[in-house]
């Protein structure tokens, strides 16, 4: 199993001279390569692989007119023109768009990806990077695992590591099952199937006001002058201060639920799609925009995307798993009789199924039917996983299996429509 551990490094005035330089240079290989790129595109030429691009690099590195590019370390200029090759392998496959040239100041990231050459001084609180040295950094929690290779990259005035480590797999267990089912929302974050309700925190909304005034001072200076220049620094920053307030809390919840249940089931919400924009077209306006707008912001400011994400892994180094149900009709579908109708949920906070009149809290009746289905969906995984294993003499992954497979729920006529048929 590969985990990666970020830590904050303390940068002497040097090397952060050298790392802002080096920055600079991967900028500056990136749009050359793509210039290059297109001018072979013009002359007719074939599209110019990785192998292609590392000869270039080799000869610009020994050129005259660009010899700065060999101050810096070989090996994060040769992983750029990796992520440059699969991101026009990508463009091909038409599973994204054209590479584009980075700005000034996009710093692309720098990967050292020699393990040899890189060290881990644990007693010091340090690492050393070729051609930089020992680095100090904030030792938050001790690195474990074979590191593989290590990550710099900046966020705003702070700079970052990402060490890389490759850990003993863990099995998953046979014996396990979904204990908890948790149904997502704005009102109420997370609610569980065990009772459980986690108020959100709302990031975004919480700092709002502030970062208005932040807002009105970049808008209030004159476009191109220092000024206006520390005030969109000033903004960026407590962008970025939100996002980490918000990852904080997210981690501390996702470890405490993943401990007390490795197998969770999950909505799978398409984010994309319920955060969609509601303008329309100029032709065909949207109705309620600025509701739309503002549920949005609600949705985004939850970050169910990310709370999922780490969900997944930890729930996998505790030989967990999350298993995703369909959320359809989740709301309105009665755990007790089975009867789905959309006037068992008339308000946002009970629930009431109006064939056999059990009632309870909408939200965590919700997390009850996603526990039920993620049960279900459960134990298909794993009868299909044994039935392979037993045709073909070895174990399938859970990974193999992918995200589950689910039929949706038959939505029932109401009761007094049926009697009139």
């Amino acid at each position: 199993m590969i985990k990666a551990y970020q830590y904050q490094l303390r940068l002497k005035g040097s090397q952060t001279a050298s790392f802002k330089r080096w920055s600079g240079a991967l900028r500056w290989l990136w749009n050359k390569a793509i210039a290059e790129q297109q001018a072979r595109r013009i002359r007719g030429e074939k599209y110019a692989n990785y192998y292609e691009m590392a000869g270039w690099l080799t000869a610009w590195r020994n050129a005259s007119a660009t010899a700065w590019l060999a101050d810096g370390p070989q090996g994060p200029q040769q992983q750029l023109l990796k992520r440059l090759d699969a991101a026009y392998q990508r463009f091909f496959k038409k599973a994204g768009g054209y590479p584009k040239f980075k700005r000034y100041g996009d710093d692309p990231g720098m990967r050292f990806p020699d393990a040899k050459q890189v060290a881990y001084d644990p007693t010091n609180e340090r690492i050393k990077l070729p051609k930089v040295g020992w680095v100090r950094l904030r030792l938050s929690r001790p690195v474990e695992g074979v590191i593989r290779n290590i990550s710099v990259r900046r966020e705003g005035e702070r700079w970052y590591a990402s060490i890389q480590t490759l850990q003993g797999d863990v099995a998953p267990s046979v014996d396990l099952q979904p204990t908890l089912g948790i149904d997502l929302g704005i009102n109420v974050f997370a609610a569980g199937s065990n009772g459980l309700k986690i108020e959100p925190l709302n990031a975004y909304k919480l700092h709002q006001c502030r970062l208005r005034r932040y807002q009105r001072s970049v808008s209030r200076k004159v476009k191109g002058s220092s000024n206006r220049k520390k005030a969109i620094q000033k903004l960026g920053n407590f962008h970025r201060k939100i996002v980490r307030v918000r990852l904080d809390w997210l981690n501390k919840l996702t470890t405490e639920l993943v401990n007390d249940h490795p197998v969770i089931a999950l909505e799978d919400l398409k984010v994309k799609n319920m955060s969609r924009s509601a303008k329309g077209t100029a032709e065909e306006t949207g109705k309620r925009v600025r509701q739309k707008a503002g549920l949005n912001r609600g949705i985004l400011d939850q970050a169910w995307g990310e709370f999922a994400r780490q969900l997944e892994y930890k729930a996998q180094a505790v030989s967990g798993a999350v298993v995703y149900v369909n959320p359809a009709y989740s709301s309105q579908e009665c755990n007790v009789c089975g009867h789905i109708e959309q006037s068992n949920r008339k308000t946002q906070e009970s629930f009431l199924c109006m064939a056999c009149g059990h009632a309870e809290n909408a939200d965590i009746h919700a997390a009850k039917n996603i526990l039920g289905r993620g049960i279900a969906v459960w134990n298909t995984i794993h009868s299909a996983a044994g039935h392979a294993a037993s045709v073909c003499g070895g174990d399938v992954s859970r990974k193999e299996a992918g995200r589950s497979t689910y039929a949706t729920p038959v939505k029932q006529k109401p009761a007094e429509e049926v009697a009139h048929a």
